[in-house]
């Protein structure tokens, strides 16, 4: 009676092989991150610790310039966008100022200085208005892209799985 060629520990070598394929498929769905993370647990949990606290004198410095740079970034952004409703502010306080320099000339009885205030009144808060419209339109831009930015941030530590409507924003054309 002949054996045949292939033994019980190949037989569980094969086994063993087919369990591990499944965990490989799934850790290559995973983000970057945590992927790297499960890799380094399957070889040995020490194995991360001792990198982690081995390598935090430079990963964490790191960690907090990135953070301070992005949060800086972010701030500047909104700061520019405040600028702009700073501007609209103030184009429609001067024309609401110059309306009441024409009340004043209407009081005096200077016809000429009247109408020119109630000119540059009208065109500064016509001014105003369309700032304002701007100021509105890039506030809804800064926040759009600031959602866009934050799922950037957590991307490698969150996978999106296949949620069409955020790929359809990102598509979308900039201006609304």
């Amino acid at each position: 009676m002949q054996l045949s060629k292939y033994t019980l520990g190949d037989f569980f070598d094969h086994r063993r092989e087919k369990l591990w394929r499944l965990p490989r498929a799934t850790l290559d769905e995973l983000p970057v991150v945590p992927r790297a993370i499960a890799r380094t647990r399957r070889r040995s949990n020490a194995l991360l610790w001792i990198l982690a606290i081995v390598g935090s004198p430079v990963w964490i410095p790191l960690l907090l310039a990135f953070v301070a740079v992005a949060a800086a970034v972010y701030i500047c952004i909104w700061v520019l966008a405040l600028c702009v409703w700073i501007v609209a502010v103030a184009l429609g306080g001067m024309g609401v100022v110059e309306l009441v320099f024409a009340v004043g000339g209407v009081v005096v009885g200077h016809v000429p200085y009247v109408f020119a205030s109630v000119g540059a009144g009208l065109a500064l808060l016509g001014l105003a208005l369309l700032a304002g419209a701007g100021a509105w339109a890039a506030s809804k831009q800064i926040a759009r892209l600031s959602a866009l930015w934050a799922k950037k941030v957590v991307s490698p530590f969150w996978k999106d799985r296949g949620n069409k409507s955020s790929r359809s924003a990102e598509a979308a054309p900039l201006a609304a």
